[in-house]
């Protein structure tokens, strides 16, 4: 038997996968729940994208791949769901409803952080670090508050102001179709 060789993900294929596990990761869930089930499809998409790494053509849509796989694994799941007899099961009308309902949120996800990440560079660098700190590293109030050598309740008013004007400018984004 002869073996092929191991096949060598590229930078931007694990780069993007990367940066879609979370947007995988609530396609599974909003498909099958919050359970175990869903943590298995994920995974199981995971390992047929790395066994697939080198028939992704960069010049596309990752995500768009990606979860036409994730769809596929949902279904495996369900599937295999239906051999346990102890489970209610869905008619399989009633799971495609559900997958492409989940398909349309993870669009809705990309698109509202395709807008942030844009209206994050309106921002200032003080700001983004503040925000970057709390909300990315897990930095307490009080940690962020002395990085930015600012009093606890002068940085929460800020914060909420980043927050609103951040907000706003994902839904003008949106709206206008991704201009500003």
């Amino acid at each position: 038997m002869v073996e092929s060789a191991p096949k060598i993900p590229s930078d931007a294929f694990v780069r993007a996968l990367t940066e879609s596990q979370t947007a995988l990761r609530g396609f599974c869930q909003a498909s099958l729940g919050y359970g175990e089930e869903s943590k298995e499809a994920l995974q199981r998409t995971s390992i047929v994208l790395w066994k697939k790494c080198n028939d992704w053509d960069p010049a596309t849509e990752f995500l768009a791949w990606a979860t036409t796989v994730a769809k596929f694994e949902v279904l495996g799941v369900i599937r295999d769901r239906k051999r346990d007899q102890k489970r209610i099961v869905f008619n399989s009308e009633v799971v495609d409803l559900m997958v492409d309902e989940a398909s349309r949120t993870v669009d809705s996800i990309s698109d509202r952080a395709a807008a942030l990440e844009v209206c994050l560079e309106f921002l200032g660098d003080r700001n983004r670090e503040a925000l970057s700190a709390y909300y990315v590293h897990g930095r307490s109030i009080q940690e962020v508050a002395a990085k930015q050598e600012k009093q606890i309740s002068a940085l929460k008013v800020m914060m909420l102001r980043l927050r609103r004007k951040l907000a706003e400018c994902v839904e003008r984004r949106l709206a206008s179709g991704g201009a500003v």
